[in-house]
């Protein structure tokens, strides 16, 4: 193995319990979230790329799978805390 500037090189134990001098490889990158979702929906979306083609009704879809779910948890526990604050003043209201 001939050393390369950028290329480093690490020790590891083998299956075969020896010490082996490998290159240290880094895992690709991870797909984001929202090819993630553009892949199951069957919509055509790249991570870095302009994707100037995309239709905003399938943006919208894609988006909406994301923060769907997260809007309506957040949406949630607003009324559970305005519930809260509701009861809270009645018992207030109650001591008076």
């Amino acid at each position: 193995m001939a050393d390369e500037p950028g290329r480093q090189q690490v020790r590891i134990i083998g299956s075969d319990g020896q010490l082996h001098v490998v290159e240290q490889s880094a895992p690709a990158k991870p797909q984001s979230a929202a090819k993630m979702v553009a892949d199951k929906l069957h919509v055509k979306y790249e991570d870095d790329a302009d994707n100037g083609e995309l239709r905003a009704k399938d943006a919208g879809r894609i988006g909406g799978n994301l923060g769907g779910p997260m809007v309506s948890k957040l949406v949630a526990l607003a009324r559970q805390e305005m519930a809260n604050q509701h009861v809270a003043s009645l018992i207030e209201a109650t001591k008076k």
